[in-house]
């Protein structure tokens, strides 16, 4: 049976997993994304419809990702039209806290080469 692995992406923080789940295909790891999403947004829908959860195959590479809002059924009481509005917002906040984790993973790396400058222009004698 393949491998599946499955990230949590809740807003900047992403939490990958480490073991992954072999189902038999692609389908059954979706649904199990599905059944996923609605036990870690249970009571607290609201706060987490921008979380997402990316299903991977064994290669690590994404084949789905799961919006929460996509799968919340607190919201089958309102109409489509508000329905797609808040998956749209979701997806809107989604895409900012990945921007927001990129430019934190830049800055890592713009503060590690500024060490290492500094390192090495306090190491040069003076002339």
């Amino acid at each position: 049976m393949p491998l599946f692995y499955f990230v949590l992406k809740a807003g900047r923080r992403t939490y990958p997993d480490s073991d992954g789940q072999e189902f038999p295909d692609q389908m059954a790891a979706r649904e199990h994304a599905h059944a996923v999403a609605r036990e870690l947004m249970r009571n607290r829908e609201t706060r987490t419809s921008h979380w997402r959860v990316q299903v991977c195959n064994d290669y690590l590479e994404p084949c789905y990702e799961c919006l929460f809002a996509d799968v919340d059924h607190t919201l089958e009481r309102y109409d489509s039209n508000l329905r797609t509005s808040v998956a749209a917002v979701a997806r809107t906040t989604a895409a900012l806290g990945d921007a927001l984790r990129g430019i934190d993973a830049g800055m890592t790396d713009l503060r590690q080469i500024l060490n290492r400058m500094d390192f090495i222009i306090s190491s040069r004698p003076l002339q």
